[in-house]
């Protein structure tokens, strides 16, 4: 599995043709804040490939030592083949070693608008459960979107309030005080 380090303008285009097809309109950050951060080293981009063909890709947001996982997707046509299941093993033992917390935000499925919504996020959910993922206990909405807070697993779990803290400390560091006051909210 060929996984690297993306490009600004790779994830300039990956934004573009992919992330805003994979993703809810509500939960895509506007590329401009997206460049800004990884220009400020507080944004880090992978990608699988096989020859010039994007497989898969994963943004974190870095605050510090502490990641989240802001976007992550296989390619339509790949989804149930492994390839996400693989990617994730590569990114845990190659890319994320300098990471004391890796938190991913996972579409609760208890909030979605229909069965079928619903049938996709439960599904979604036991992908990251199948591949060590745990359940912090955290839930947030952020920007109207309802969340399940999971930590990537690296050593020991974090308890429930220290993936709270985790969460907030990674929002603060990415938007203004004001915005993040209104629109962030953890329980």
């Amino acid at each position: 599995m060929d996984v690297g380090l993306l490009t600004l303008p790779e994830i300039r285009e990956i934004y573009r043709k992919r992330l805003k097809h994979d993703f809810p309109a509500n939960e895509v950050k506007p590329l401009a804040m997206i460049e800004k951060a990884f220009r400020d080293g507080r944004y880090r981009c992978y990608g699988v490939r096989e020859g010039d063909d994007l497989l898969a890709y994963a943004f974190f947001v870095l605050t510090g030592d502490l990641y989240l996982l802001d976007y992550y997707a296989v390619k339509k046509d790949l989804r149930g083949s492994g390839i996400g299941s693989g990617f994730l093993e590569e990114l845990g033992s190659r890319c994320l070693d300098e990471a004391s917390c890796v938190l991913v935000e996972v579409d609760d499925p208890s909030s979605a608008g229909s069965d079928q919504e619903k049938e996709i996020r439960e599904r979604r959910l036991a992908f990251y459960r199948r591949n060590g993922l745990s359940d912090t206990g955290a839930r947030a909405r952020t920007f109207g979107a309802d969340f399940l807070i999971l930590e990537f697993p690296k050593g020991e779990p974090h308890s429930k309030e220290e993936a709270r803290v985790f969460y907030l400390r990674i929002y603060r560091s990415l938007l203004p005080e004001r915005i993040c006051e209104r629109w962030v909210k953890i329980f």
